[in-house]
């Protein structure tokens, strides 16, 4: 079992969620056309947000990284 610090385990749920952005931005123009805003709306947020979340997950850990890199030093 890994430790909880280990950010190595963190692989799936990237990839995960790469794959879930890509797939619902490109879905926002097809649906935008034939639909109507709301979807295209939807399809947006689901593009969007895992991307966020991806964001935010870099941006939070960042400092957790760069202490345990000036550890090893």
């Amino acid at each position: 079992m890994a430790e909880p610090d280990d950010l190595r385990n963190y692989w799936p749920r990237i990839i995960v969620c790469l794959i879930i952005g890509i797939v619902g931005l490109a879905t926002v123009p097809f649906t935008g056309t034939r639909y109507g805003d709301f979807p295209e709306m939807c399809a947006l947020m689901v593009g969007v947000l895992p991307l966020l979340y991806l964001a935010l997950f870099v941006i939070l850990n960042l400092n957790r990284r760069l202490s345990d890199l000036e550890r090893r030093r």
